[in-house]
C-alpha cells in the first residue's frame, strides 16, 4: 500500500525557474533574492551562497570576484552566469525542484597590470628606425569597457613611440618603435615612462611603469617565429604526462651566438600548477603534470624565443593556446537531501531515539555527473553495521536520477545502537563512487546518573591552608576535587546539579560539582571530613543519586621550624672542655613525621671552631678557647630546616646565639721591655725621684690582668719605692757610684694569682769619670769572682754574728756590774771633755792621738751635729740632737779605700750629705761650708777597728761603707739600756 502511495506521489513533483543579476563584490549576509517558498540548495556554485530567513532569502556567504572566476575559466569573461538548483518540500504532497540563473556584472575595480616588463632593454646603436621591440604585456582583469586600455608615452617621444597589439579582450602587447637613430657615445640610456588607463565609464583607472633603454652595439635582429600564434585544440584531459604536444620554431638572421635561440615559457601568474614545459633548445612543448577539464578548460600563455647575443640577447614572444577536451574521468556525485523533520550535517542525519518507525522517509538522494559525456547513472544501498536493528530501502522517484530513502521497520535505541552506518554506491557504467552515510540517534533522558564509587574519597593538603592564609586572592577558591556523576545518556541529559549538606568546611559548585574549601584546613586540628551529597539531573525526569564524601587532610610542610628561644647568650670559660656541649638549641616544628624533623646547621666564620649536631642541636667547640686570641665574642646563627619536601623558608628562621668567652687567670704578668732591667743613672744629671715606669702587661682581663707591684729587696726599702702604677722612685739622692740589685714581684689579682719575678739592676755612675760612665763599667767594677764573694760573705756573716754576741754579752755585763756604773760615768765624762776640746779647736785638720775608754780602742772620735742642706734654696741648717736630759754623740767612720769619696773630697770642695741605706731607719750627715769642717771630713777617712762596744753605745749601723756609732752620756736610764 505504501509503495502504491509513493508511485502516485511522484508525478506531482513540480519545478520553477528564477533569474538574478548582481554586481561582483556585492556585500555578504545581505538578501539578494527572496523566494516564495522555502528551499534548500542542491548545489552551491563555488560555495558562495546560502539560504536564510526560513530558507526563503538567498544571501552571499563570501564576496564574488568575477575577474578571478574569468581567469580561472570558472565562468565566461564576456558573460559570467551560472545556475543554482533548489529543492522545496513545503508542499507535503509533492516536492519542488527549481533553478535560479545568476549573472555577475563586472565593476571597474582593477587598473592596468603590467606583465613581463622589460625594465632594462638593450638596443643596438645600429638598429634601424622603425624597429619594433617588446616592452611589456598589459592586462586589465575587468571586462567590457572597464577592461579596454589605452597607452601613452610621457617622455622621449622624439626617439620612441608606442605600438600596442590587442591580444585578447583585455590584454595587450606593448612594443616600442624607434623614431630616431641612436649614437651610444652621446647617450646610452633612455628612461621611458609609460602610462596606461582603462575606458571605465564611472571611473578611470590609471597606472604607470618605467622602462630603461640601454643602447648597445651589434645584435640588432631579434628571433622571429614561423607563425604569429600557435594553438592546440581539444587536448584530452587524460593525456599522459610527458607527451610531446608540438614544436615551436623561430629563426634569427644574425650569425654566431646572436642567432642561437633558446625557448622558454612565460608562466601565467594566476595559474598555480602549470602543466606544460618547453625544451629550451628544440622548442618541443610537453605535458608536465595531469590535466583536469573540470578545473581548467583552456590555457593561453606566451612562449619566448631569445637569442644568445652579447652583451644583451634579443627575444620575441608568441602565444600558445591549448583547449582541453573532456573525458569521462569524474565519478558520480551523491547528494543527500534530508527530510525536513530531521537535522542533517556533515553527512550525518540526527534522529531522536525511540522515534516510531513505519516506512519513515529519511530523505532524498540525487546523483550528478560533472562530465559532459552523458551516461546512465545507478545507485545501490548497503548497511555496514552487523545485526542491524532497522530495514532500509531506496525508491526511485519520477525525477531523473533522484531516489527516496526510507526505513521500513525496526527500533531506534541510542543505548543499543548510537550510530547507524549506511553506504551508497553510485556508478556511471565506467566510474564508481562510494559515499558513507551516518544516522546518529539523539539521546533522551531515560537513565539516572551514577557515581564512580560510594563513598567518594578525596585528599587535600594543608597547602590549601597555606594559600588561603599567605597568598589571599580575591574570589580565590582552593579546589578539593569534583563530584563526577556519569550518565549513560548524553548531552544535556547528562548534566547534573549537585547539592552538599551544610557544613563549615567545604562548599560545592552546583553546576560543576567542584568541592572547594570554605576556610583554611589545619591537619593538626582536623584530619578527616565526612559529608553527604547528591546529583540531580537537570533534564526531565530529574533523577537523583546520593553519595557519601570522605575528605582526608594530608600534612604538608607548611610550618617553619621555630626556636623555643630565638636569642640565647651564654658565657663560657676559655678552658671549657671540648668533650661537653656548649648549649643545646631547642626548636620545634608542628608538622608531621619528616615534615616536622628538624636539621640544625651553623652559619659561622670558617675560622671559628664550632660544630653542631645536626639532629640534636648540641653545639660543640672543636678546640679550647683562648680569651687572649682575636675572638672573645661570637655571634652564631643556627639555621633550621626540616626534612619535608619542598623545604620551606630555609634560613629565614635562624636562631641567634652569642657566646662570650670568660677569661681565666692563665697568663702571668710580663715585662715587655727587657732593657728596663738594666738602668743607668748619671750623677751629672739633675736628680729626679722617678727612675722608670716599668712597661708590664698581663693579657688577661679584669682582675686577672690587673698588676700588683712589690719590691722584695728589703735592704733597699728606704731608698727605693715602687708605686702600683709601675713607677720606681728613689726616696732621696745618691751622690756616689753604686750598684743596686732589686727583686720585683709582679702579681695579678686573679684567683689563684699568677706571679713573675723580675731582677732589676740600677747602676749609679758619673759620665764625667770614664771608669763609671756606663752601666757595663759599673757592673764590671762590682763584679768579683764567686770565691772571693763567698769569702767576703762569710766574713761579713762571722763579724755580724760576733757583733751580735758582743751585744748580748754587753747586756749581761751591764746587769752584772751595776756597781761599776759610776766608773763608767766618769769615763764618759772624760771622753766628752776630750771630744769637746777637739771640736772647738780652730783650723785643726787632723785628730791626734787615741785614748783608751774601758779597754776599747776607738780612733778619730768626733761629735757630729746633723746639718741639712736644701738643694732648692742652697741653704744649710744644723739641728741639735741633744736634750737637757741627755747628750747624744755620733761617731762616723769612712774607710780609706773608698776611692770615689777620696777623689770626690779632694776635687769637689762642696757641702755634701749622705743618707744611710739601712733597713731600720734613715739618717743624714752633713758638713759645714767652712774649711775647718772640710778638713775634719778628710781626717775621718782613716780606718779603725771596733773590737767590742762599750756600755754607753746605744746604736751602731752601716753607712756608705763605714759605720755610725751613737752614744748617750746620760746615765739616768742606764739600767734600761
Amino acid at each position: 500500500m505504501f509503495t502504491l502511495f509513493i508511485l502516485l506521489l511522484l508525478p506531482c513533483v513540480s519545478t520553477f525557474e528564477y533569474s538574478l543579476i548582481i554586481k561582483e563584490k556585492s556585500p555578504i549576509t545581505k538578501s539578494i533574492y527572496q523566494f516564495p517558498h522555502s528551499y534548500e540548495l542542491l548545489n552551491n556554485f563555488q560555495s558562495n551562497f546560502n539560504l536564510t530567513n526560513n530558507n526563503k532569502e538567498l544571501i552571499l556567504t563570501k564576496p564574488i570576484d568575477r575577474d578571478y572566476w574569468c581567469l580561472q575559466n570558472i565562468c565566461s569573461c564576456e558573460h559570467c552566469s551560472f545556475i543554482l538548483e533548489l529543492f522545496s518540500n513545503d508542499n507535503k504532497t509533492s516536492p519542488i525542484f527549481s533553478t535560479i540563473n545568476i549573472t555577475i556584472i563586472d565593476i571597474n575595480d582593477h587598473s592596468c597590470q603590467f606583465l613581463d616588463i622589460q625594465t632594462n632593454i638593450s638596443l643596438s646603436e645600429s638598429i634601424q628606425i622603425g624597429h619594433r621591440f617588446p616592452i611589456a604585456r598589459a592586462i586589465d582583469y575587468d571586462s567590457g569597457m572597464n577592461g579596454e586600455l589605452s597607452f601613452k608615452l610621457l617622455n622621449n617621444i622624439n626617439y620612441f613611440e608606442l605600438n600596442t597589439i590587442k591580444l585578447s579582450l583585455n590584454e595587450y602587447a606593448i612594443y616600442g618603435i624607434i623614431k630616431h637613430s641612436f649614437d651610444r657615445e652621446l647617450n646610452e640610456k633612455y628612461d621611458l615612462i609609460i602610462e596606461a588607463y582603462d575606458h571605465g565609464i564611472s571611473q578611470v583607472q590609471v597606472n604607470r611603469t618605467n622602462v630603461t633603454v640601454w643602447i648597445l652595439d651589434e645584435n640588432d635582429n631579434a628571433p622571429k617565429f614561423n607563425q604569429t600564434e600557435y594553438s592546440i585544440q581539444s587536448l584530452p584531459e587524460d593525456t599522459p604526462i610527458g607527451t610531446k604536444l608540438l614544436t615551436i620554431q623561430a629563426t634569427d638572421i644574425d650569425k654566431g651566438l646572436n642567432s642561437l635561440i633558446h625557448y622558454s615559457i612565460i608562466t601565467p601568474p594566476d595559474i598555480i600548477l602549470f602543466p606544460f614545459v618547453i625544451n629550451s633548445t628544440s622548442g618541443v612543448v610537453s605535458l608536465h603534470s595531469p590535466l583536469d577539464y573540470e578545473k581548467v578548460r583552456s590555457y593561453r600563455f606566451l612562449i619566448r624565443a631569445s637569442d644568445s647575443g652579447l652583451p644583451q640577447s634579443l627575444y620575441t614572444d608568441t602565444w600558445l593556446s591549448i583547449s582541453i577536451a573532456d573525458v569521462n574521468d569524474c565519478p558520480v556525485e551523491i547528494v543527500f537531501v534530508p527530510n525536513r523533520r530531521f537535522q542533517y550535517d556533515n553527512q550525518t542525519l540526527f534522529i531522536y531515539e525511540n522515534t516510531e518507525i513505519n516506512n519513515l522517509t529519511l530523505g532524498y538522494i540525487r546523483l550528478f555527473d560533472q562530465d559532459s559525456i552523458q551516461t546512465k547513472l545507478s545507485i545501490t544501498l548497503m548497511i555496514l553495521d552487523k545485526n542491524p536493528k532497522q530495514n532500509y530501502e531506496l525508491i526511485l522517484s519520477n525525477q531523473i536520477n533522484t531516489y527516496v530513502l526510507i526505513v521500513k521497520q525496526g527500533i531506534f535505541d541510542r543505548e543499543i545502537q548510537q550510530d547507524i552506518n549506511l553506504r551508497f554506491i553510485a556508478s556511471d557504467s565506467l566510474l564508481t563512487t562510494i559515499k558513507d552515510f551516518k544516522i546518529h540517534l539523539i539521546d533522551l533522558n531515560d537513565n539516572p546518573s551514577e557515581f564512580p564509587s560510594n563513598p567518594m574519597k578525596f585528599f587535600v593538603e594543608e597547602l590549601g591552608n597555606y594559600h588561603m592564609k599567605k597568598n589571599p586572592i580575591e574570589n580565590f577558591q582552593f579546589g578539593v576535587g569534583y563530584l563526577n556523576a556519569t550518565d549513560r545518556d548524553e548531552g544535556e541529559n547528562t548534566l547534573n546539579k549537585y547539592e552538599l549538606e551544610p557544613n563549615s568546611f567545604i562548599k560545592i559548585n552546583s553546576n560543576t560539582g567542584q568541592l572547594s574549601l570554605i576556610q583554611p584546613l589545619d591537619r593538626e586540628e582536623i584530619s578527616k571530613i565526612i559529608l553527604k551529597a547528591k546529583a540531580i539531573n537537570i533534564a526531565e525526569p530529574k533523577w537523583e543519586t546520593e553519595v557519601q564524601i570522605e575528605i582526608e587532610v594530608l600534612d604538608v610542610n607548611d610550618n617553619i621550624p621555630q626556636c623555643l628561644t630565638s636569642f640565647n647568650q651564654i658565657s663560657v670559660p676559655e678552658n671549657f672542655s671540648t668533650d661537653h656541649s656548649l648549649i643545646k638549641i631547642n626548636a620545634t616544628d608542628l608538622d608531621y613525621k619528616t615534615n616536622g624533623t628538624i636539621n640544625y646547621s651553623l652559619r659561622v666564620n670558617n675560622s671559628w671552631p664550632f660544630e653542631i649536631n645536626a639532629q640534636t642541636g648540641e653545639i660543640y667547640s672543636q678546640q679550647i678557647f683562648d680569651y687572649e686570641s682575636e675572638f672573645r665574642n661570637y655571634l652564631i646563627i643556627i639555621d633550621l630546616e626540616d626534612e619535608g619536601y619542598p623545604i620551606r623558608n630555609q634560613n629565614k628562621n635562624a636562631c641567634q646565639l652569642i657566646i662570650n668567652i670568660e677569661d681565666i687567670n692563665d697568663n702571668s704578668p710580663q715585662l715587655l721591655d727587657d732593657k728596663q732591667t738594666s738602668i743607668f743613672l748619671d750623677l751629672q744629671k739633675p736628680f729626679i725621684n722617678e727612675i722608670i715606669v716599668f712597661n708590664v702587661t698581663d693579657i688577661d682581663s679584669g682582675d686577672n690582668g690587673k698588676i700588683k707591684y712589690t719590691l722584695q729587696t728589703n735592704e733597699y726599702n728606704s731608698l727605693f719605692y715602687l708605686y702600683q702604677n709601675g713607677s720606681l722612685h728613689m726616696t732621696h739622692e745618691i751622690n756616689q757610684v753604686s750598684l743596686f740589685h732589686l727583686k720585683i714581684l709582679l702579681e695579678d689579682y686573679g684567683i689563684p694569682s699568677q706571679q713573675t719575678i723580675i731582677h732589676v739592676t740600677i747602676a749609679i755612675g758619673d759620665t764625667s769619670i770614664p771608669a763609671f760612665s756606663t752601666f757595663e763599667k759599673i757592673q764590671m767594677k762590682y763584679l768579683q769572682p764567686k770565691s772571693l764573694g763567698l769569702i767576703l760573705g762569710l766574713t761579713v756573716l762571722i763579724i755580724t754574728f760576733l757583733l751580735f754576741l758582743c751585744l748580748i754579752i754587753t747586756w749581761i755585763l751591764l746587769h752584772k756590774h751595776r756597781r761599776r756604773h759610776q766608773a763608767a760615768i766618769a769615763a764618759r765624762s772624760k771622753l766628752l771633755c776630750s771630744s769637746s776640746q777637739q771640736l772647738t779647736s780652730s783650723g785643726s785638720t787632723n785628730t791626734t792621738s787615741s785614748s783608751s775608754i774601758e779597754n776599747q780602742q776607738i780612733a778619730n772620735i768626733v761629735q757630729i751635729k746633723p746639718i741639712y742642706y736644701d738643694r732648692r734654696t742652697s741653704n744649710s741648717f744644723t739641728v741639735n740632737t741633744s736634750s737637757p736630759e741627755s747628750q747624744t754623740y755620733k761617731i762616723l767612720h769612712i774607710p780609706h779605700d773608698n776611692e770615689y769619696y777620696m777623689n770626690y773630697y779632694q776635687h769637689e770642695k762642696v757641702d755634701n750629705h749622705s743618707s744611710d741605706h739601712g733597713y731600720h731607719g734613715s739618717y743624714e750627715t752633713s758638713a759645714s761650708s767652712s774649711s775647718t769642717a772640710s778638713s775634719a771630713q778628710i781626717s775621718v777617712r782613716h780606718s779603725y777597728l771596733v773590737n767590742q762596744l762599750p756600755d754607753f753605745v746605744t746604736r751602731c749601723k752601716s753607712v756608705n761603707g763605714g759605720f755610725l756609732v751613737e752614744m748617750n752620756v746620760d746615765g739616768s736610764d742606764e739600767d734600761q739600756r
